[in-house]
């Protein structure tokens, strides 16, 4: 029998987009980071599924990446693939669920069961009324390989619905494709919605009524269909913004909501067969990325092999692999760079000035020495405009060749505890320490992941190994 069943993958992003078309899939190419290179990452095509209105799954090669077409944005449209774990004649197995699989242990497709639970809670999460929820979900069979409407509502029953009956807003849609003798993985696409936003139906008399000076927010009459009873639609804002920054909605600037929504959401995607064994999986829907050619240097992935693998990295062994830790340090500084690339410094550093003379302020401390705890200006350089952002630049182009990082470390052993902002710090104020005025998402300022700074400190102290004291 099929004892274990997981999905792949167990975290997805889908991007909105108004274009019929799902975007094609595309991988990291090759970057040029040579030390006089173009310095730039590059996409690749690849192998691309396509799903037809009954469900026929087909593979291609797309010639280009292409990201829009005449209708905006193209959409990015993740599948979720179901893997499982067997045993036959006492050997344990694993790998995708297929219908030869289905087969080998009595069940067929119908056997299989998908739901897939949806919701936008961002008016929820400011108000936290039972009526400003917008939900959606659909189950459906494994042989059920039509397409699946995911139309939010708010709850039944709730008062003052923001989503009135006989209404709703468009959250995406689901499709299981058909398994065939080239693709006989079980399959779900998640589409999401095209990136739109509703309001309520008397949205043109609360744009009359905003002040002068107030932002004048228009909508096409089909898309006025919310309850102007809700509280969302009467929302204040106090001094619990609940957000981070404060004041993420339309209508902020005069403290009061105008009831505008959008087609985002988040959720759940379960597959589950007879006997109650089940798989879950995460969606979550974002904006197009408008960045595809430059990384963050913490990304997802770091943060999650923050939590789940941190302690490898001080473990002797790990660093013993000399070639392995050098390339993961690499490919870390290989996205600090990019990061420089898509980052004007010199305005976040003149933004983290006045935070800390504002901050200085607010406690009671000195506010010239706060600001000056970021960068001066530095002298200017002939033809740049940019001089901080310029030579971070020009300083870590040197270090992804790692010879010319691993000679600096050798000289100077204490550099990256000096430098480098060391994690879950309390200090409120910028310094000069990296990285350079970038603000986390708790508003401290930014810094590595706990995992990536004991990679970097372990990996100097490997450096030094053997080396005589001195020199």
């Amino acid at each position: 029998m099929i004892e274990q069943l997981w999905l792949h993958p167990p975290l997805a992003f889908a991007r909105i987009g108004p274009s019929p078309v799902p975007c094609d899939t595309y991988l990291w190419g090759p970057s040029d980071l040579t030390p006089r290179g173009t310095g730039k990452t590059t996409v690749v095509p690849g192998p691309t599924l396509d799903v037809a209105a009954d469900g026929t799954l087909t593979e291609r090669m797309p010639q280009s990446v292409r990201f829009k077409d005449a209708d905006g944005f193209r959409p990015v449209c993740p599948f979720f693939e179901l893997h499982g774990a067997w045993t036959v004649d006492g050997r344990r197995h694993s790998g995708p669920v297929t219908t030869r699989v289905l087969a080998d242990h009595g069940l067929a497709l119908a056997d299989v069961r998908w739901r897939v639970a949806v919701a936008n809670l961002k008016p929820y999460h400011y108000t936290e009324a039972m009526g400003d929820r917008i939900e959606a979900g659909v189950e459906l069979a494994g042989d059920d390989h039509r397409r699946h409407e995911l139309a939010g509502r708010s709850p039944d029953g709730a008062g003052r619905p923001l989503v009135p009956p006989g209404r709703h807003v468009p959250l995406g849609a689901v499709q299981v494709p058909a398994p065939n003798e080239r693709l006989p993985e079980l399959r779900l696409r998640f589409t999401p919605a095209a990136g739109v936003v509703y309001g309520p139906v008397d949205l043109p008399e609360r744009v009359r009524a905003l002040p002068e000076g107030a932002i004048r927010y228009t909508l096409p009459a089909e898309r006025l269909i919310l309850g102007p009873d809700a509280a969302w639609c009467g929302f204040s804002l106090t001094s619990d913004p609940r957000t981070n920054p404060g004041g993420l909605f339309a209508g902020a600037e005069n403290n009061d909501s105008l009831g505008l929504v959008d087609d985002v959401c988040d959720g759940l995607v379960t597959a589950s067969l007879p006997g109650g064994l089940t798989a879950t999986a995460r969606i979550v829907v974002g904006p197009p990325d408008f960045a595809p050619d430059r990384r963050p240097f913490v990304s997802l992935a770091d943060g999650l092999t923050d939590r789940v693998r941190r302690g490898d990295v001080r473990d002797p062994a790990y660093l013993a692999d000399a070639r392995q830790t050098a390339l993961e340090v690499r490919d870390l500084f290989e996205r600090i760079l990019e990061t420089l690339d898509a980052v004007n410094v010199d305005a976040q550093n003149e933004r983290a000035a006045r935070e800390n003379a504002a901050l200085a302020r607010a406690v009671g401390d000195p506010v010239e020495s706060a600001r000056q705890q970021a960068f001066t200006a530095p002298e200017p350089l002939l033809g740049v405009v940019l001089g901080l952002t310029e030579r971070g630049r020009r300083r870590h182009r040197r270090f992804v060749a790692l010879e010319a990082l691993e000679d600096l470390l050798r000289e100077q052993p204490e550099l990256i505890r000096r430098v480098i902002r060391e994690p879950v710090t309390t200090e409120r104020y910028y310094d000069r320490k990296m990285p350079v005025a970038m603000r986390g998402s708790d508003r401290y300022p930014m810094h590595l992941t706990r995992r990536q700074y004991d990679l970097l400190t372990g990996w100097a102290r490997s450096l030094r190994a053997g080396t005589q004291e001195g020199t």
